[in-house]
């Protein structure tokens, strides 16, 4: 008597019952985030450093009289800066969540149990990822409200208007989407990073060191690449810095947002002057295009992606 390989085959799972595992993965995934001491950890931080900042802001002495005389110039300077803030704080969080999330699966070898229970390798990954989008998210809107509360508390304390929003054109609307849309790509660029990294070293201390010390390392390479020009006067070390993430990061809103605009009077009539939406942080030794910018974020997500997704699928796991 014979079995034919269809016999004992485990039948497909319908594509519902298929999507329920997943998202009870994800719901796994974020009940472990949210039992993480770390999390908890990182969002007192994360408040303490937001609201740090927001103090900081508030008592610049050229504040009051900056609202009255050039108040649309002080809402840009305050969403520059309240959303550079919020770009790095959440950025810290990403990668620190990052490589607990993926690293610490690895190094406890948890992920073999997992893994013995049927649940996919890329499956996993992708549920992580999700659980991290999800409290990445959290934690920029958790920031945001924080800076919306400190923003109207100031002009309701210095100007005296309960309804700011109202001086304000639709120009100034669009770079503050333009804005949100910079640090939407910064911070999933860092996730991406913090993921790979976690998987490349497999375990938390390999994550925390290259996830941390990416931006500071593309930062800092700025000195020997000026150098390498002042020696050389080639042009070819300038241009290299336009391929650097962290500055690229940094300074993404100055290439992507519209200038904005006002109108100032002078003896000879109004006269219209453009303004520029600036990032924050070192920029690149030589002026990129928004297209470039992009295009070289975009090559270094593709890269953390296929890292992650490559060792996951491939490389065994003898931890």
């Amino acid at each position: 008597m014979s079995v034919s390989p269809t016999t004992i085959a485990a039948p497909i799972a319908p594509t519902e019952e298929r999507r329920a595992i997943f998202i009870g993965l994800v719901r796994g995934e974020l009940r472990k985030i949210a039992h993480m001491r770390i999390t908890w950890v990182l969002l007192g931080l994360f408040t303490l450093f937001v609201v740090g900042s927001q103090l900081i802001l508030v008592s610049a002495p050229d504040t009051k009289s900056q609202l009255l005389n050039n108040t649309l110039g002080a809402f840009y300077n305050l969403m520059a800066g309240d959303l550079s803030i919020l770009r790095v704080f959440s950025g810290i969080v990403t990668l620190v969540l990052a490589a607990h999330v993926v690293g610490l699966e690895y190094q406890q070898g948890t992920i073999r149990v997992l893994l013995g229970r049927g649940v996919g390798r890329l499956q996993l990954l992708g549920a992580k990822m999700v659980a991290l989008i999800l409290v990445a998210l959290a934690f920029l809107g958790w920031g945001l409200l924080i800076e919306l509360a400190f923003g109207w508390g100031l002009v309701v304390a210095l100007a005296g208007d309960a309804a700011p929003w109202r001086r304000l054109a639709d120009e100034y609307w669009v770079d503050v989407r333009y804005y949100l849309l910079c640090v939407l790509i910064s911070l999933g660029v860092t996730l991406l990073l913090g993921v790979a990294a976690a998987v490349v070293g497999r375990s938390l201390a390999f994550g925390l060191a290259v996830g941390l010390s990416w931006f500071a390392v593309d930062n800092l390479a700025q000195i020997p690449l000026t150098l390498g020009y002042q020696f050389t006067h080639s042009d070819i070390w300038l241009k290299a810095s336009g391929f650097l993430l962290g500055p690229l990061l940094n300074r993404l809103p100055d290439e992507i947002a519209p200038p904005w605009h006002v109108i100032a009077q002078t003896p000879d009539g109004p006269v219209t002057i453009t303004n520029h939406v600036t990032g924050f942080g070192i920029m690149p030794l030589v002026a990129v295009s928004g297209a470039q910018a992009l295009a070289v974020i975009g090559a270094y997500a593709t890269l953390f992606v296929a890292a992650a997704v490559v060792l996951t699928s491939r490389r065994e796991t003898l931890e």
